[in-house]
C-alpha cells in the first residue's frame, strides 16, 4: 500500500518532468523548423519583402528553437564583448556543449508566433539573449549547469526557458532546476520502501532475546 502511494504520488509530480525528459532525449540535431499553425509572414507591413539580413536571423532563430533540447531565455544588460566571450567560453566548458546567442527579441516573438512556444514570447523583452545546444545527453543536467554559470554574471537575468515540450516561467526555473535527478528520486523511493521492512526486521530480532530474558 505504501508503495503504491509512493508511484501515485511521484506520477503526479514527476509525469511533465517525464514527458519533458523523453522529448529532450528524443530531439534529432537534424535541421527542423518549427510547427505553425499557419504559414509565417513573407512580407512586411508595406507590402515589401523582408530584407536578407532579416530572413536569415529568422531561420537561425527557428533552426535553434526547433531543435535543441532546451533553451534558456536571459535578458542581458551592458554586457561588454570581453564579457560576452568569457561567457561563451564558460557555458562551452562546464555546460555540455551550451551556445550563448544574442538575439532580437521582436524577431524572436515573431518566429515564435503560432507555434505551441508562443507563450513564450512574452519574456523576450528588452535586450535578450538564449542559451541552446546541438544536442545534449542530459537535457536537465545541462540546463544546471547552464543557470550556474549564468547567474555569476550580475548583468544577466534569466527570464525563462524551454524543455522539452514543457514551457517554464521564472518561478517554475527555480524548482524545475532544483528537482532532483531521476536515479536520486528513486534511491529515495527505494530508502523509503525498504526502510519498513528493515524496522520490522530488526524488531523480529530484538523479540527473541526479550522472550528469554
Amino acid at each position: 500500500m505504501l508503495a503504491l502511494t509512493i508511484q501515485q504520488t511521484l506520477r503526479s509530480f514527476c509525469g511533465p518532468l517525464a514527458r519533458g525528459l523523453a522529448s529532450a532525449a528524443t530531439s534529432q540535431p537534424s535541421a527542423q523548423k518549427l510547427e505553425r499553425t499557419r504559414a509565417p509572414k513573407t512580407l512586411t507591413t508595406y507590402k515589401k519583402p523582408f530584407t536578407p539580413r532579416k530572413q536569415y536571423l529568422f531561420n537561425e532563430y527557428d533552426t535553434q528553437l526547433a531543435n535543441s533540447p532546451a533553451v534558456i531565455v536571459l535578458q542581458h544588460y551592458n554586457l561588454s564583448g570581453a564579457e560576452l566571450q568569457e561567457l561563451r567560453r564558460s557555458l562551452k566548458q562546464t555546460a555540455q556543449n551550451a551556445h550563448l546567442m544574442v538575439v532580437r527579441a521582436k524577431m524572436m516573438r515573431a518566429v515564435l508566433r503560432d507555434t505551441r512556444y508562443a507563450n513564450l514570447s512574452s519574456v523576450f523583452t528588452g535586450p535578450s539573449a538564449v542559451v541552446y545546444w546541438d544536442s545534449t545527453a542530459d537535457g536537465l543536467a545541462a540546463m544546471k549547469l547552464a543557470i550556474a554559470a549564468v547567474q555569476k554574471q550580475k548583468k544577466l537575468i534569466v527570464m525563462g526557458a524551454k524543455f522539452g515540450d514543457l514551457l517554464l516561467n521564472q518561478k517554475m526555473m527555480h524548482g524545475f532546476v532544483n528537482l532532483p535527478s531521476i536515479d536520486q528520486l528513486r534511491a529515495q523511493v527505494l530508502g523509503v520502501v525498504q526502510a519498513p521492512a528493515q524496522q520490522l526486521t530488526a524488531v523480529l530480532a530484538r523479540t527473541p532475546q526479550r522472550l528469554v530474558g
